[in-house]
């Protein structure tokens, strides 16, 4: 049953941002080249790029720790976002901007849940106004 509701979260992801990729084909998929620092609710997390996929941690009382992998999975630049901490699996692209939004379906709520980790600048990092 959980392949069959990732298998349909997958399809209905793909075909919303698929609308938004033809609304502008000059559109550029931002590529991660180096280690980048992003908050989500308050949380700090680092994505690091490798051969195949993207490391995330965490950081937890001022140390990273492993939190999950991204891997692609098209060329269009989709990703499966699966976590360490829980068997959790999400879905998500970077946007032009470095961010990265992703979807996720949680059964205790029977909801589609969407998460926007913002991609932080130096600035931000030092704790600094823009």
């Amino acid at each position: 049953m959980k392949s069959i509701v990732i298998a349909a979260f997958f399809l209905l992801f793909g075909i919303s941002n698929a609308q938004q990729a033809t609304a502008d084909p000059k559109a550029e998929l931002y590529v991660l080249t180096g280690p980048e620092t992003y908050e989500l609710s308050e949380d700090i997390y680092t994505f690091t790029p490798e051969l195949n996929n993207i490391k995330i941690k965490k950081l937890d009382n001022k140390e990273e720790v492993d939190f999950g992998t991204l891997r692609k999975t098209t060329d269009d630049g989709l990703f499966i976002m699966t976590s360490i901490a829980s068997d959790e699996v999400s879905f998500g692209r970077f946007d032009s901007l470095g961010n990265f939004k992703t979807l996720r379906y949680d059964p205790t709520t029977d909801k589609v849940l969407e998460e926007h980790f913002k991609r932080q600048n130096k600035r931000n990092r030092l704790g600094l106004k823009e």
